[in-house]
C-alpha cells in the first residue's frame, strides 16, 4: 500500500492555503526523475531528505527537490532506520550496523561495532547531539572527530525514546519518566531554571504522569501524557511554545501574562482534542490529535505551518488536510514539517 507524504516548509513555493500542498509521493512516483524509485520511508534534515526504497538510499536538496538526487553509495547491507542531522546523517542496518554520511560529499563509514546485545535501535541526531538508543534501553553518545566513536551514557533505567533538541536531550523511560540534560538557558531542560545540566536529570514536574511521547525543537520541548495532553516548555520567542510571546502580544497584554521563557512544563490546549503525535522544529511545533486534525504554530518563515497567512502566531490552529488523506504520523525538524498517511480508500498503514 502506497504512503502519502505531505510536506510543509523549504522547497519550491507552494499555495498551501488553496490547498495545493506539496506531496512528496507524487514527486518521487510520478515525477520523471523518480520514476523508478518507490518510497518506502522519508526522514528529514536541514536542507535536505533522505529517503528509502527497498535496496537503495536517496539523498535530495529541499529547494531542488524535484530534479536533484544523489544515490548513496556502498551501503553493504539493506537500512531498516536514518536520522537525518546538519552535518551527518546516520543509516542503521536491518542487521545493526551503523553508518554515519556525510551530507556534505555523502562519504559514508562505519560506526564502532557495539556487541551484539547493544545492538543499536535508533540514533537521534541534531546540530551539537548524536544519541544512539539500543533496543535494549541503553544510550550512547556518539563523537564524530578522525573516528566515530559510541560513549555510554549511565541511565537508572532503560530508554525507549530520545529527543534532540540543538543544544539539549530528552529522554523517555521504559516506564514513562522523563529525563533531560544539556543546554537549560531557555528553559527547555524543564527543571524551574534556566541552569545547565551535565548529566541527565529526572522531570519533577512531570512525575507522576506516565509520558507516552517526547520531542525536542531548538529551544524548547513537548511532551504528550497517556491521557492525550500536551505539555510544552522552553523558549517561547516565536510563539513555538502556543504561548502568548512578545513578539506578537507586547501592546496587547499585560508582561506578566507573556511568556518568552517557560522553565516548567505547561498544559497546551487544542480545543479540547487529544494529542498522539507531537514534533518540534526550530522554532515550530505541530501536533497530530486522535480525531487525525493536524495543530500547528510557532514561526512560519517557510510556510512550515502549513499556511502563509503570517509569519509566526503563537495561538494553535487547525490546518485542513486534503478530504482524502489521512494522517497517521508527523515529523518536524528545523524549518519543515512533514505528514505521513495514506488515501483514506487505502487499508491502515
Amino acid at each position: 500500500m502506497d504512503k502519502v507524504y505531505i510536506y510543509f516548509g523549504l522547497g519550491e513555493p507552494v499555495n498551501l492555503n488553496d490547498h495545493d500542498f506539496q506531496i512528496l509521493d507524487l514527486l518521487f512516483s510520478k515525477a520523471n526523475f523518480y520514476s523508478n524509485i518507490i518510497v518506502k520511508k522519508v526522514y528529514l534534515g536541514l536542507f535536505n531528505v533522505l529517503f528509502r526504497t527497498e535496496t537503495s538510499v536517496y539523498s535530495t536538496w529541499l529547494p531542488k527537490l524535484k530534479d536533484t538526487r544523489v544515490k548513496v553509495k556502498a551501503i553493504p547491507r539493506e537500512v531498516e532506520n536514518i536520522s537525518c542531522g546538519m552535518l551527518y546523517s546516520y543509516l542503521i542496518s536491518r542487521c545493526g550496523e551503523c553508518y554515519v554520511l556525510s551530507n556534505r560529499d555523502f562519504r559514508l563509514r562505519i560506526l564502532n561495532r557495539l556487541s551484539d546485545e547493544n545492538r543499536i535501535k535508533s540514533i537521534v541526531t541534531e546540530d551539537l547531539q548524536n544519541i544512539a538508543l539500543t533496543e535494549d534501553g541503553k544510550v550512547f553518545n556518539i563523537e564524530i572527530n578522525e573516528r566515530a566513536l559510541l560513549k555510554p551514557l549511565m541511565m537508572p533505567m532503560p530508554i525507549k525514546e530520545v529527543a534532540c533538541g540543538k543544544e539539549h536531550v530528552l529522554l523517555l523511560s521504559n516506564v514513562g519518566t522523563i529525563f533531560s540534560y544539556g543546554s537549560g538557558s531557555r528553559g527547555q531542560l524543564g527543571h524551574g531554571s534556566i541552569e545547565n545540566q551535565e548529566n541527565p536529570m529526572l522531570i519533577e514536574a512531570l512525575e507522576g504522569l506516565e509520558i507516552k511521547a517526547i520531542s525536542a525543537g531548538g529551544w524548547h520541548s513537548a511532551a504528550i501524557s497517556s491521557y492525550g495532553d500536551l505539555y510544552m516548555w522552553g523558549w517561547n520567542e516565536s510563539g513555538q511554545l502556543g504561548l502568548p510571546c512578545n513578539k506578537l502580544q507586547r501592546d496587547k497584554r499585560p508582561l506578566e501574562e507573556i511568556e518568552t521563557i517557560c522553565c516548567l512544563p505547561k498544559i497546551i490546549e487544542l480545543g479540547n482534542e487529544v494529542a498522539k503525535e507531537v514534533g518540534c522544529g526550530s522554532r515550530h511545533t505541530a501536533v497530530l490529535t486522535e480525531n487525525n486534525h493536524l495543530w500547528t504554530w510557532g514561526w512560519n518563515d517557510y510556510g512550515q505551518l502549513g499556511h502563509r497567512k503570517y509569519p509566526l502566531t503563537d495561538k494553535p490552529e487547525q490546518i485542513p488536510l486534503p478530504d482524502s488523506f489521512h494522517p497517521v504520523k508527523l515529523q518536524a525538524k528545523y524549518w519543515s514539517t512533514l505528514i505521513i498517511g495514506h488515501k483514506k480508500n487505502c487499508s491502515k498503514t
